[in-house]
Parts: C-alpha cells; structure tokens; sequence
C-alpha cells in the first residue's frame, strides 16, 4: 500500500476538522461493504489515524444479507489485517424479509435492516460512531432525488446523532468525488468485491 497523498489527506481532514467527526477517545465502527468507497474510507482513516493528533480506534463490519451460501469476506479480511483492523462478519437474514416483502422496494428493506444490524452491534460492542463511505457525488444524488421524489431541498448530513442507538453516524467522504475514489485503488491496491445482491443493477 502506498501512504495516502497530501492532497486527499489535507481534504479529509478538513471534513474532520469541519464537521468535528472524530473526537480523543471515539471508537469508530466502520460499515464495509467491500465495494471501492468503503475500501478507500477504510485505507483513508487508517492513514488519518497515523497523522492526527487524536486517540481514536478503528474497526469493521460487513453485514452478510444472506442472499447467496457461498458469501466471501476473505478479501475484506486480508485487507483489515493489513490495516491492523479489527473485523467483524455479522449475518443478517436480509434476504427472506425481502421475500416475505413483496410489495416493498428491496433497496430500501436491505438499507434499513442493513443500518439496524450495524448500529445495535455498535451500540452493544461499545463503538460510539459509525463511518459510513458517501462521498460527494452521494450527497448531490440524494439531494435531486429527494428534490425530485418529496419535493424537498435536502440531503444528508455529515454527522447524526441517533438518539435511539446512542450512536453518531459520521461521513469523512464527502470531499471526494467518486472518480476520485476509484482512481485510488491503485493506492491502497484492493479490487471491490463482487456485490451479493440478486437485484444489482436491476433497480
């Protein structure tokens, strides 16, 4: 792996210093999907971690849905030894709820019990944070679709407090732009996994 560049180090930290993301003692859980953005967030909060002057630990969960019996996270789990983080694999039966939800947008079922999964194993592991990889072209995506969708002029936030969970969701991401992200592969040298889903590109 090659050290992260100045110039995506100066801008990530700028959204930690910005939106105050990460604090002294924060334990960060990381959601890894394995596809390039989380990969990247991953790499790039490693190298964060080794610059900045705060006492922060890292760790990582990718949720397995259960759509297929042959589900791999060998990749992921390489790639976090590298990294010297600790990874988790926590099942989720995702996808009977999606069969046993016919009239229900799949994307959104998967999303929702995805996030539920991956903030009760924060709360119950002791992470008080939870990164998630959306980066900037994310936020304006969201924005027209809500524009579009509820008539609304929003998007998402780069840290929220969710009182239920006693969780903070963070988004170091969101000063980079997706061709960005992809271009950095060559960085930290890990190709995205193969993503589960039945309905991948159908939706």
């Amino acid at each position: 792996m090659q050290p992260l560049p100045k110039e995506y180090l100066s801008r990530i930290i700028r959204a930690v210093v910005e939106f105050q993301l990460i604090e002294d003692n924060d334990k960060i859980l990381i959601g890894l999907s394995g596809g390039k953005d989380s990969l990247f967030m991953a790499y790039a909060l490693t190298e964060l971690k080794n610059t900045l002057k705060k006492n922060f630990t890292l760790g990582a969960i990718t949720i397995n849905p259960m759509f297929t019996k042959d589900f791999s996270c060998e990749a992921m789990q390489k790639f976090c030894d590298k990294l010297n983080i600790p990874y988790h694999i926590h099942e989720v039966n995702i996808a009977e709820t999606i069969a046993n939800q016919d009239n229900k947008n799949a994307c959104y079922s998967c999303a929702f019990f995805r996030r539920g999964a991956i903030n009760g194993y924060a709360k119950e592991h002791g992470y008080n944070k939870i990164a998630y990889a959306h980066n900037h072209d994310d936020a304006v995506e969201t924005f027209f679709m809500n524009l579009f969708y509820s008539g609304q002029l929003k998007t998402f936030m780069p840290s929220t407090y969710l009182s239920r969970s006693d969780v903070t969701v963070i988004r170091p991401l969101l000063y980079f732009r997706e061709e960005e992200i992809r271009n950095a592969i060559s960085l930290h040298g890990q190709e995205p996994c193969a993503p589960p889903c039945p309905f991948n590109g159908n939706t």
